[in-house]
């Protein structure tokens, strides 16, 4: 079965705890997009907060797991659509394995999914017109405001972002990975650099790109390693 219509319920909000919890715990229909301006408790991987100040982009969607037949490169290729939205605007940045954007070496956005029952929730943090960052954020965040001096408007961002998800996630339920391995292979920050894998125990090697599946491929003192989790951050000597 295809996708429904390009989300058909938007639900916008002042402010919420978390977008990503009222998709998880709610009966909303498939494909539902709830928005926030803020978030008093967003919800970053691993269970870390995602500090979500007025300014940023929240928004999370549902998804109906039977539509898939393989969910686990679901944040690249969600990550690959927030790319391919800022590049359409002129906007250059990269995919930090396995669910973050990087402009300019900070984080611009983060990816989270998460599985509840038969329902796929996908939630999108985008720094978008933030002039600052909280202090503990500094030196590895970034907003577009702050990259480029200009203001973006949020609803014209969310619809384009959304636009190119929903074409993405019709490929991705066709065809599966396979059309965008190359595509983000080529958009990976650290390609080609050596790197540490930070998970139950560290991995150096030179990322020489992901496999059929997303996984990471490593170029250790071993031989090539398959990585399936973890934290990538560039070894520094």
């Amino acid at each position: 079965m295809d996708l429904l219509q390009p989300f058909p319920y938007m639900l916008w909000l002042e402010e919420t705890d978390s977008t990503q919890r009222i998709l998880k715990e709610s009966s909303l229909p498939f494909y539902t997009v709830v928005v926030a301006k803020r978030q008093k408790r967003g919800k970053g991987r691993k269970g870390r907060r995602w500090e979500s100040p007025e300014g940023g982009l929240y928004f999370s969607f549902v998804l109906r797991e039977e539509d898939f037949s393989d969910l686990l490169p679901l944040p690249l290729v969600m990550g690959f659509s927030v790319v391919q939205a800022l590049e359409d605007v002129g906007i250059k940045t990269l995919i930090k394995w396995p669910n973050d954007v990087y402009l300019s070496g900070k984080k611009l956005c983060g990816i989270l999914t998460e599985k509840s029952s038969a329902r796929v929730v996908v939630g999108i943090g985008l720094n978008l017109n933030q002039e600052t960052m909280p202090e503990s954020l500094r030196n590895i965040a970034i907003s577009l405001r702050m990259a480029t001096g200009r203001f973006y408007d949020p609803k014209e961002v969310l619809l384009r972002t959304l636009s190119r998800i929903y074409e993405n996630l019709l490929i991705f339920q066709r065809e599966g990975f396979a059309p965008f391995k190359e595509k983000v292979e080529e958009r990976l920050l650290f390609l080609g650099q050596e790197v540490v894998i930070i998970g139950e125990k560290p991995i150096i090697g030179i990322l020489e790109g992901i496999d059929e599946r997303g996984f990471l491929l490593l170029k250790t003192s071993e031989g090539l390693r398959k990585v399936v989790s973890g934290d990538v951050s560039l070894r520094i000597l």
